[in-house]
């Protein structure tokens, strides 16, 4: 049983609540370490000057009891005074083996000893100076022992010797290892209180978390409570600011998907309109070649031709689906092509339908490195093509010519057909409008859609007679890409669409 919710645990979404939290804790948990290491060094500092002034108490303490007895100097130190210098010390209220005991030697400035513990070296630095904080000629310093660390305080005291006035060198000292342990107390101590109050400030934290994200619970239950049919976008004049942006976002989302579904439908519904005629229409060759008022090899040729009609139509309607929705291709890195290269595998492709019927086909292109959709390009182009191949009559010409100039590329589909009727001239991008050569009239919406998803722009026209047997021209006009460059002579000298 543990092994099956460990994956669920581990895949778990991160909670916004923790991540606030943690972030939050980071920077107030450095904040209180350097203010405890600040407030440690502080009153490690205030220690070390209690424990110097009474090192230096200590010193003047000895001085005072340097006498001159029988013409020698003496130092008389009484009973009560040594307890000052040996005794036991209890830190945090528990016994423990540092001992204050203090150590102090007395001698003359040559090095002479005079009184206190004889293995204390004097203090080898020179004469110090007059120390600005006590006002006479002191030295505190550090030094180590019989291994053992001591602090030291070296005073230069002026005494009244039978010889006259001399220095006497007082030297006072204690282990540093109470001073050591009184600043590690004094480190647990600020450590306490600053986990303690690090303590409650999360659960604060955590507490206005829950209480600042309620809001957001709300939002959620009210998604949850949408149905699925429930497009509308979504208001909340209650919200906090910080959800602003994701209703809005949603709003977006929501207007998108409604869009996409309305698209999804109108595909469905002139599929199902333009499919019903062909399939009837199968149906009824079918039913005449089994019943024997058609022969079966006529039968046979109206269905392979009408399932010939249906297929390019169901091609022509996913394209058309396709064209419309352009998010994901803009989305795609943009492919760089030889327009040139493209419009040869073109009629390549046709070819066999050219050969058919006998048609003239010229190609008139420089070579030319486009960047953007190519699919797109490459399906305006075969469109384009099957027009000029469907309208155009037996023997006739279709030519298809590249023209370039500075900012934009222009492609041209011409042909000698008929040329388009009026009501069709009159809008030729509209989809489902048939022409007297029939077809399913999706192509020059196709086109259109098409060429705006490339950035560019689609036109149709008659051709004028004088031009020649007239026809139909298309014209695309695609923007050159930054990347775009052109090669051969042609490229060279950009000509002007015509």
């Amino acid at each position: 049983m543990a092994t099956k919710t460990e994956p669920a645990r581990a895949g778990r979404p991160p909670s916004l609540r923790r991540r606030l939290l943690l972030w939050l804790s980071l920077p107030i948990a450095v904040f209180i370490a350097i203010d405890a290491y600040a407030s440690y060094r502080a009153a490690l500092a205030t220690a070390e000057l209690a424990f110097d002034r009474l090192l230096v108490t200590s010193a003047h303490a000895l001085g005072d009891l340097i006498r001159l007895e029988r013409g020698e100097l003496q130092v008389s130190l009484p009973h009560a005074a040594l307890e000052l210098y040996d005794g036991a010390v209890a830190l945090d209220g528990e016994a423990t083996t540092t001992r204050s005991r203090m150590v102090y030697r007395v001698g003359f400035l040559n090095g002479d000893y005079l009184a206190g513990e004889p293995d204390v070296p004097p203090y080898a630095a020179g004469i110090a100076p007059v120390h600005p904080r006590y006002g006479v000629r002191l030295a505190l310093y550090d030094m180590q022992l019989h291994a053992q660390q001591l602090r030291m305080a070296a005073l230069w005291l002026p005494v009244e010797a039978h010889e006259g006035l001399r220095y006497v060198l007082i030297q006072v000292g204690e282990p540093s290892a109470y001073r050591d342990g009184l600043a590690r107390s004094i480190l647990w101590q600020t450590l306490q209180r600053q986990l303690v109050l690090l303590g409650l400030l999360l659960g604060l934290v955590w507490i206005a978390a829950t209480v600042a994200l309620r809001p957001l619970r709300a939002f959620a239950r009210r998604l949850d409570r949408r149905t699925a049919s429930e497009a509308s976008p979504l208001s909340s004049p209650h919200a906090p600011q910080e959800l602003g942006p994701v209703v809005h976002a949603f709003n977006g989302l929501l207007q998108r998907v409604g869009e996409a579904q309305a698209q999804q439908q109108r595909l469905i519904a002139d599929a199902s309109h333009q499919l019903r005629t062909p399939l009837a229409t199968l149906q009824l060759h079918a039913h005449a070649g089994l019943s024997g008022a058609m022969p079966p090899r006529e039968a046979l040729e109206r269905i392979a031709a009408t399932t010939e009609r249906t297929g390019r139509m169901v091609h022509q309607l996913l394209a058309w689906s396709r064209a419309r929705a352009p998010q994901a291709d803009a989305e795609a890195v943009p492919d760089q092509v030889d327009l040139r290269e493209l419009l040869e595998e073109v009629a390549v492709e046709l070819s066999p339908l050219l050969a058919r019927r006998h048609q003239d086909f010229q190609l008139d292109a420089p070579s030319c490195r486009w960047q953007g959709p190519v699919w797109m390009v490459q399906e305006i182009v075969v469109n384009l093509l099957h027009n000029a191949l469907s309208y155009t009559p037996d023997g006739g010409s279709i030519a298809v010519e590249l023209v370039l100039a500075p900012a934009h590329i222009v492609l041209r589909v011409l042909d000698d057909g008929p040329g388009l009727p009026a009501p069709l001239l009159a809008a030729p991008f509209q989809p489902f409008v048939r022409s007297s050569a029939g077809g399913a009239g999706l192509g020059l919406a196709i086109c259109q859609d098409l060429a705006r998803g490339c950035g560019g722009t689609l036109t149709v026209s008659n051709r004028p007679a004088a031009a020649g047997r007239g026809g139909v021209e298309a014209r695309l006009t695609l923007p050159r890409a930054p990347a775009a460059e052109t090669g051969g002579p042609a490229a060279s000298a950009p000509q002007s669409p015509p």
